[in-house]
């Protein structure tokens, strides 16, 4: 009797034993992200694990790249989209759990190498012959804002009616995502290139000369954050959206120059 007892309690020990690392073990997210968001959130991803014991990885790209993805199955707990339309392409997919709520905006700007020879300084510039414009994708939220500009300006203060066209027979280059174009101009392959302000970080900054456009012209810029519907912790997904929108998380985006909501 007393040797079943104890073999009883040891058996007891010994699953306590092997189920207390599992209760230890940290809660962990994946947060899919724009790429024009990476250095926010890199930034902000450690104050938050500091803060709540959640673990994040991010998984940055094109909006439109991670929207595909997420559809596809890719295993993600949070989506932060440079555009709208993204996230209703998520959305439409019965994806998301809850309805996205817009956490930043941002500024397009043009952006030259520094002391570039081809003499790009408005937007005008870039239907000179010989220019090389890079730009994302049109499928990419920075580069659907960029030929949604053009359009906007064709015909107005001087610009061509035929615009868009102009530019987009100067385009050698359709890039996968925001920071493609900011590398390709910083490294002179460009002669100029439409991104976000924020994408023109310090370091790259030095390798720059910023462009604005014109006021007025320029779509309103909303990056809407949610979590997915299938994620594996959605409590600590909620954790992290709830961050974000928090004055903490609102501070590591308005140092990296993005506009609060």
């Amino acid at each position: 009797m007393i040797r079943s007892a104890f073999t009883a309690a040891l058996a007891a020990l010994v699953a306590l034993s092997a189920t207390a690392p599992l209760a230890a073990q940290p809660q962990s997210i994946t947060v899919f992200a724009a790429a024009s968001l990476t250095e926010a959130f890199n930034a902000a991803g450690p104050a938050f694990t500091k803060k709540t014991g959640i673990a994040v990885t991010f998984s940055y790209g094109g909006s439109d790249t991670l929207a595909t993805q997420i559809k596809a199955g890719a295993p993600a707990d949070v989506f932060a989209s440079a555009n709208l339309a993204q996230m209703k392409v998520v959305s439409d997919a019965d994806l998301i759990a809850a309805p996205a709520k817009t956490f930043a905006k941002n500024r397009l700007v043009l952006i030259t190498p520094k002391g570039d020879a081809a003499g790009v300084a408005t937007p005008l510039d870039l239907t000179k012959p010989g220019v090389k414009v890079v730009l994302a994708d049109a499928t990419v939220p920075v580069g659907a804002y960029a030929r949604s500009t053009f359009a906007k300006m064709a015909g107005q203060n001087g610009y061509p009616a035929d615009f868009p066209a102009a530019v987009t027979k100067d385009v050698v280059s359709n890039e996968l995502d925001v920071k493609a174009v900011v590398t390709k101009i910083a490294l002179g392959e460009g002669d100029a290139g439409v991104v976000y302000s924020t994408d023109v970080t310090p370091t790259v900054a030095p390798k720059l000369d910023v462009h604005p456009f014109p006021d007025g012209v320029v779509p309103d810029i909303q990056y809407p954050i949610a979590v997915l519907k299938n994620a594996a912790n959605a409590k600590a997904a909620q954790a992290f959206v709830d961050y974000v929108l928090s004055p903490d998380g609102q501070s590591f985006l308005k140092a990296r120059g993005f506009i609060a909501p």
